[in-house]
């Protein structure tokens, strides 16, 4: 793939690219996984963690691609590991971000029934949805970035916020003594708060159109270090304002503590509205990128247009969201991602790299 000047993007870009992919549903649903599973204050330690872990893969990425500058995934890979299995390499890759455009796509429909509109067929939100991420998806990488590099200061900056809303009822004792019951309950929860970053392995993809690659391990950190900044203190306020039992048993923790956030006259009365239009604009942006890295995907791999392959895969989408015939069957869909991710953005990143260094393939950044 030949990358044009009008294809490329900047450093700044990539970093709202890799920001936004990350961060979507899981600000609303992380203090119920981390609390089913920790079932102690010290969420905030395992989140803490298992974001300087996903910082060290999501630079595994920038290395391997840095070795094959203007090239996606899915054209080094089999530069690396032969042609059968780089095609296996991308097609795994690109169910991936299918499925994640899926429940990205879903799970907002989910939310609106709840929480706004409670007497719209779910369907016809999907396919709203859908009809206007279409639109976007026709102008290609530079309209995307741009609009990504507009949007998520304002939603990033709006969701804290709103979150810090809730520090009226802040208790700093709730959240002692910290590992009252050591490091196990934080490791055993290592794993589901992990899968919370999955994402970050967009670089491998986006690198190929960054003007400068060369610099692109900073952009790298500091994309996965915002929203580890963000998950922390959203547990953190979930945790000690709901307790850890109360945040286990919700579905969406994050949106029952805002709409107990109330503000002796102050214009605005019902702050989770402003949470979920802010949070769908953040899904959305979730759902471009993963639609589009498996539109590209598919497209280098079979030679097809890529406009055509946005097209088809809105019916795909469509079809896989809306399989699940409740939010139960939404969050296992959800789950099977999760699991799907530890090899996309573990050992994927983590083998490529090993090969490439071991084998000589591509330019040493």
């Amino acid at each position: 793939m030949k990358i044009v000047r009008s294809d490329q993007i900047s450093l700044s870009q990539l970093t709202v690219l890799n920001t936004s992919m990350i961060l979507g549903l899981s600000v609303l649903t992380l203090p119920r996984a981390t609390s089913e599973k920790i079932g102690t204050p010290d969420i905030w330690i395992s989140i803490i963690i298992a974001g300087l872990i996903s910082i060290l893969l999501a630079v595994i990425c920038t290395k391997v691609s840095q070795r094959f500058p203007g090239k996606t995934f899915f054209e080094y890979n089999k530069q690396i590991v032969g042609k059968a299995i780089g095609i296996a390499f991308s097609v795994i890759f690109c169910v991936y971000y299918i499925l994640m455009a899926a429940f990205e796509v879903r799970m907002q429909a989910e939310v609106i029934r709840q929480f706004l509109l409670d007497q719209t067929p779910i369907e016809m939100t999907m396919i709203t949805f859908l009809f206007v991420a279409g639109y976007l998806l026709l102008g290609q990488i530079n309209p995307i970035a741009r609009l990504m590099e507009f949007l998520l200061p304002i939603t990033y900056i709006s969701i804290l916020f709103v979150m810090l809303l809730s520090v009226q009822d802040f208790d700093v004792d709730k959240l002692r003594p910290v590992l009252s019951e050591g490091m196990r309950p934080v490791l055993n929860g290592l794993l589901s708060t992990a899968l919370s970053y999955s994402g970050f392995e967009c670089i491998m993809v986006f690198s190929a159109f960054v003007d400068k690659p060369q610099k692109m391990v900073r952009s790298a950190i500091i994309g996965v270090g915002l929203i580890i900044v963000l998950y922390t203190i959203n547990a953190v306020i979930v945790i000690d304002v709901l307790g850890v039992s109360e945040s286990s048993t919700l579905t969406w923790p994050t949106l029952e503590l805002i709409k107990n956030v109330e503000m002796a006259g102050f214009f605005l009365e019902n702050f989770e509205v402003i949470f979920i239009a802010v949070w769908l604009v953040e899904i959305f942006t979730t759902y471009i990128i993963s639609h589009y890295i498996a539109s590209l995907g598919i497209s280098q791999l079979f030679g097809v247009n890529i406009n055509y392959v946005h097209i088809g895969l809105l019916i795909v989408i469509y079809i896989i969201g809306i399989y699940p015939s409740d939010l139960n069957g939404s969050i296992k869909l959800g789950e099977i991602i999760g699991n799907l991710s530890l090899f996309t953005a573990g050992v994927m990143p983590i083998l490529l790299l090993f090969l490439a260094a071991l084998r000589k393939r591509g330019h040493t950044p």
